[in-house]
């Protein structure tokens, strides 16, 4: 009996630690998933706190770029009204200087055949053509002035001002004299001179033709005069320029008067150095002076209205999708 006694008590005593065991295995599981559930809580916490503040952030961010887009067009607004401002501005700066300059059909109902390429490198341009008829003379020059642009169209506009008041004094004046003059003028008005830094003047080709002889006198300050016989078209004749600009310069000295012999047909042609100084061709480089010659050579049998479109054709093909890099302006008159 106590054999049954004891065996029943340990069979008992092993049930209850087998179900103790069990017990506490459940226990520990319910601790593991009450762990796993608080950390995953916790964990989603987290992660919606996060993405709550991403959230505010990237709406802080949208109104940010939202009143930026707003600035910046109230600003693109703004240049661009002030850019329409300008370039009207500059337009009806351009109306003033053309009117100055004279319609080319308007320059003289005496002016034998011509042409004039005028190509301003913007609206305005720093190069300017003038041409005056006085006593059966023509006067006709080719000037390039300091800059481009609207300095240089000031400046042009002072150039043409100053040279239909030199002309229409009482003396009829050859072209040196009137360089002399003009030069006069300039440095006056400008208050240019050693201890002044402003050095702004302009070069020039200027030419006098009688009317009834075609007896041709010139003179320049930098820029030459070339004169093509059309009956030697491989002939062309350079007469060269003073070496010295229409404004200050260290050594002054008066500008020389060429008596120029041109032969019948001949063609006279005054320009600037915006031709020559363009960029372009395959390689990017100036057109320069030598290949100008050559062209002119080409062409100069052509009447002179083909010339201009062949010389701008040229010119255009040449700078191809460079920018511009002057203002050019090439005359051709025939004798």
């Amino acid at each position: 009996m106590n054999f049954e006694f004891q065996h029943r008590q340990d069979s008992i005593s092993a049930q209850q630690e087998k179900k103790d065991v069990l017990a506490e295995q459940d226990k520990k599981r319910q601790e593991i998933i009450r762990d796993f559930f608080i950390a995953g809580f916790v964990l989603a916490a987290a992660l919606a706190f996060f993405i709550f503040r991403s959230y505010r952030q990237k709406q802080r961010d949208n109104d940010t770029i939202t009143m930026q887009k707003a600035e910046v067009e109230q600003q693109k607004q703004i240049v661009e009204e002030k850019n329409k401002n300008i370039v009207d501005s500059m337009n009806y700066a351009k109306r003033i200087q053309t009117a100055l300059l004279k319609d080319e059909e308007r320059i003289s109902m005496h002016l034998p055949d011509h042409f004039i390429l005028f190509k301003p490198k913007d609206i305005v341009s720093g190069d300017f053509y003038w041409a005056h008829e006085k006593d059966n003379y023509l006067f006709f020059a080719a000037a390039d002035c300091t800059g481009h642009g609207v300095p240089g169209a000031f400046m042009s506009m002072l150039g043409v001002s100053f040279l239909n008041e030199i002309i229409s004094g009482a003396s009829l004046l050859n072209p040196a004299q009137i360089l002399d003059k003009l030069r006069e003028r300039v440095l006056k008005e400008l208050g240019q001179g050693e201890e002044h830094e402003n050095k702004d003047g302009m070069d020039i080709s200027l030419l006098r033709m009688n009317l009834k002889t075609r007896e041709i006198e010139w003179s320049g300050a930098n820029n030459p005069l070339y004169i093509i016989c059309r009956t030697q078209r491989n002939v062309l004749d350079i007469i060269e320029p003073d070496k010295q600009p229409i404004g200050y310069f260290p050594v002054m000295k008066p500008f020389t008067n060429h008596s120029v012999k041109a032969e019948t047909n001949s063609v006279c042609y005054l320009f600037t150095d915006g031709f020559a100084d363009q960029f372009g061709g395959a390689k990017g480089k100036k057109f320069k002076y030598a290949q100008l010659q050559e062209k002119l050579l080409g062409v100069c049998v052509k009447p002179l209205a083909e010339q201009k479109k062949i010389l701008n054709d040229t010119f255009e093909a040449w700078k191809g999708g460079i920018e511009q890099v002057d203002d050019v302006l090439i005359i051709g008159i025939t004798v």
